[in-house]
């Protein structure tokens, strides 16, 4: 029987059932926009949390208390610390860490920020003057703070560019006066624009001197040290500093052994490398997931297959009374499973592709699921295969009936 013989039968053989056929189909429909949503999502996670640890600077070394946060970047800003400004010192001593240019600590709070009738709530974050070049924050206009603020412990902000567009929308924020926490600071400088990195939008910030923070911002029951960035000379000398800090940190903690460190040390590379850990594990366990919605419609399609070969089975026997081998009759359900997943991978893919896009627009805290050729590309090819394999079955009853005895049947 010729190819499109086969497939006008198979077709017609399932608009005779087309309720339990379209039952079926949307099955395999679930399935595939399933996988594409899932893995896409899956995929967005990873690539933003690899975005957000590169996106902490260069050649970086980080250093926080008492074990990662979930994030791997940063326990979380206000959080309890074994850090001290102590720990900073010693990490900032070029004896204790030679292969390292700084030492930057850092602390901060989630505060508003206001500016005559304008109020925008923001990270606060108090710091050194090496901040910016460990973070690779440059600055558009205005002034760094610098030693003596840090000393004096100076008023001053410096804005990024979000929370100054928000605040200050019709004059130039620098020179300006801000309330934090019912203080007064002077505005000196503005940070240029750095984007989003990952979902974390690198302007919506404000930065202070870190003792200016202590004194006027942070609330008493909250860590001083929050997170210690430690730069290195070169990319090559990132794992020698990470060595340095956690030997200078064991000293100053007087810990012995290792692993009662109550601290974490981790270079950017590390940082990376578990994001991507992550992200994958990810991917395959919402693919996993995916799967079974997948197996479930072919479990559909073989339960449609072979009530069709009991109920076809007069159908059978006539064709094969007439000449048609038993190669026609498993081409023919053969063909009727394809058709079924061919439909519902098509209409899959565009359900998913659909459904992950409005995801990106509706849910727009979360990561913008990113759709690949490859997720399309796999869920077509798993319906397909699924829709094959669960009409094989079937396939080869039907051709192995006897026309004497399908004939009987009826």
């Amino acid at each position: 029987m010729k190819l499109r013989d086969a497939m006008l039968v198979a077709f017609r053989g399932l608009t005779r059932h087309w309720v339990r056929a379209t039952l079926n189909v949307l099955g395999i429909v679930a399935g595939v926009a399933s996988v594409i949503m899932l893995v896409s999502v899956a995929h967005a996670v990873s690539s933003t949390a690899k975005a957000s640890v590169e996106g902490l600077g260069a050649n970086l070394v980080v250093v926080t208390p008492s074990g990662p946060s979930s994030s791997g970047i940063q326990r979380g800003i206000g959080g309890t610390s074994s850090l001290t400004r102590s720990d900073a010192d010693a990490l900032s001593n070029p004896a204790n860490v030679p292969d390292a240019v700084q030492a930057v600590p850092s602390a901060g709070v989630n505060e508003n920020v206001v500016a005559g009738s304008h109020v925008w709530q923001t990270d606060v974050l108090g710091s050194t003057p090496g901040f910016g070049a460990a973070r690779g924050y440059t600055l558009s206009q205005g002034l760094q703070f610098g030693p003596a603020a840090i000393n004096a412990a100076q008023p001053v902000v410096i804005l990024g560019q979000t929370v100054a567009r928000e605040v200050f929308p019709t004059v130039n924020p620098i020179g300006q006066t801000v309330l934090i926490n019912t203080q007064q600071f002077k505005v000196i400088g503005e940070y240029a624009p750095r984007g989003y990195s990952g979902t974390l939008n690198q302007d919506d910030l404000v930065v202070m001197p870190i003792t200016t923070l202590w004194d006027e911002v942070l609330p008493g029951n909250l860590s001083q040290i929050q997170q210690i960035l430690v730069q290195a000379t070169s990319p090559s000398t990132t794992s020698n500093v990470a060595a340095e800090v956690t030997n200078t940190l064991l000293r100053q903690h007087q810990i012995t052994d290792p692993a009662l460190a109550d601290f974490t040390v981790q270079t950017q590379q590390d940082l990376v490398a578990s994001a991507e850990r992550v992200g994958t594990v990810m991917q395959w366990m919402l693919g996993a997931v995916a799967v079974i919605a997948l197996l479930t419609g072919g479990i559909g399609i073989m339960s449609l297959m072979l009530a069709t070969v009991g109920e076809r089975a007069y159908e059978i026997g006539v064709r094969r009374a007439v000449g048609a081998s038993r190669e026609d009759i498993l081409g023919q359900f053969l063909i009727e499973a394809l058709l079924l997943a061919v439909l519902g991978a098509i209409a899959g893919i565009a359900l998913g592709y659909g459904g992950a896009t409005f995801m990106g627009d509706v849910l727009t805290d979360l990561p913008a699921p990113v759709i690949t050729g490859f997720a399309i590309l796999i869920a077509a090819a798993v319906a397909l295969v699924i829709g094959v394999g669960a009409g094989l079955y079937p396939a080869v009853r039907a051709s192995l009936l006897q026309p004497v005895e399908a004939v009987r049947r009826q």
